[in-house]
């Protein structure tokens, strides 16, 4: 009888069994450079890519997309608007497709413009260490909070009429009568809003949790409908007040910049918020305990991916050929440090 294979040994004392490598959705919200999201999808291996191209993209090559291996493009596709509640509807689409398609035992989010800058085999370790930890950061909405301008009012951020320029002013009166107005979104909803960043690693147990409110609670995303940017409140709402709030990584209410506080990436410092050919942007990506950074793009970052390829994917020995995940080097608490 032969003998079974043994399990390799973790390179830690501290794990002494083999973990097996989780199955992860990614879910990737696009709606431009083809070029980079081919390159994305190509990079997470042999893990499902589940992508929402927005309908406003007319030329997009959606054909070719969808021919590359372990993607399925969803549909209905929506026309997103930015800060808008269609993007919160873009991303329902994906989870539902994914959660459909599974059994996966996580469900990551990802951009378009975002890439990965540590091998795959190091963010399956990271889920496989902590197969409990909800990889989505949290913070309260206070009555004091810098973040309550962004639920204070009815916002309308998707266009009204035609023209343009038209459509600017009309949005522009509504949003500051809405201001003079006022609204208690805690009260609308029950619950104590939360914000957090748009980027996220969640479990399946807290995606069918999510899923089964969001079907259960139809006045909770109308209230929804009319926030500022709902696709940095809607979810870690949901999250925040359910079984799964204290699993999630709770970060220090910055304001603004509470969105850069983002457990799987590194968010670009410049203003624009993109990732250049830069030395010291390669050091940045280099250096980050994060798994993937944003934004990049095709153009300005053509240097810099490049270099990604080279020096922190392909020359690195972590991945594992067994099945099993590598040992992990992120540490989530320092998020909130």
């Amino acid at each position: 009888m032969a003998r079974a294979r043994p399990c390799r040994a973790r390179a830690h004392a501290r794990y002494n069994r083999c973990v097996p490598a989780p199955r992860i959705a990614f879910l990737i919200l696009a709606h431009q450079d083809a070029p980079l999201l081919e390159r994305l999808c190509r990079r997470l291996g042999h893990h499902a890519v589940f992508v929402h191209v927005d309908a406003a993209a007319a030329d997009f090559p959606v054909k070719s997309i969808a021919a590359l291996p372990q993607v399925e493009l969803v549909s209905p596709r929506h026309r997103v608007h930015w800060g808008d509640f269609s993007m919160i509807e873009a991303t329902l689409t994906l989870m539902r497709t994914a959660h459909n398609r599974g059994p996966f035992d996580r469900f990551v989010l990802l951009s378009g413009a975002c890439y990965p800058v540590k091998p795959l085999a190091e963010l399956e370790a990271a889920f496989a260490r902590e197969p409990d930890r909800e990889w989505m950061a949290v913070t309260p909405i206070s009555p004091h909070s810098r973040l309550r301008p962004l639920i204070g009012r009815r916002w309308r951020m998707a266009p009204l009429t035609r023209p343009r320029a038209v459509d600017v002013k009309v949005r522009a009166l509504w949003n500051r009568a809405s201001k003079w107005i006022g609204r208690d979104l805690e009260r609308e909803i029950g619950m104590t809003p939360h914000f957090g960043s748009q980027w996220w690693g969640l479990s399946r147990a807290c995606v069918a949790k999510i899923l089964s409110f969001v079907d259960a609670n139809p006045a909770f995303a109308r209230s929804y409908r009319t926030v500022y940017a709902p696709d940095e409140h809607f979810f870690q709402t949901i999250v925040a007040n359910s079984e799964f709030g204290a699993a999630a990584l709770r970060v220090e209410d910055r304001g603004d910049a509470t969105n850069q506080l983002a457990p799987l990436h590194l968010i670009a410092p410049a203003a624009d918020r993109y990732f250049r050919s830069s030395e010291s942007d390669f050091a940045l990506a280099a250096s980050t305990p994060r798994f993937f950074i944003r934004k990049v793009s095709t153009v300005r970052s053509a240097g810099l991916l490049d270099r990604i390829d080279v020096e922190l994917l392909q020359a690195s020995h972590a991945n594992r050929s067994d099945g099993t995940a590598a040992e992990p080097r992120h540490d989530p608490s320092a998020l909130s440090r």
